[in-house]
């Protein structure tokens, strides 16, 4: 089964929600954390559950997010 790494950058990240919105699988929430703008920014829970479907990748509309396949075979 292949693994995913999920990188947010929380910089860019205003917590608008779509990609927590639009992934089949519940890997992303919304947390407590603020970044530096003062948004409350997406963060991976379960990252176990992660499929690589990208649909988190394809929804932001700032590109804050991105998915990599993990080559290493541990996460």
């Amino acid at each position: 089964m292949k693994k995913y790494i999920i990188n947010i950058d929380e910089l860019v990240c205003k917590g608008c929600e779509l990609c927590i919105f639009y992934c089949p699988k519940d890997v992303l929430k919304l947390a407590e954390k603020m970044n530096q703008k003062g948004y409350n920014i997406a963060e991976v829970i379960k990252l176990d559950n992660c499929i690589g479907c990208r649909l988190c990748e394809i929804a932001c509309p700032d590109f804050a997010i991105y998915i990599q396949e993990d080559q290493t075979g541990k996460i």
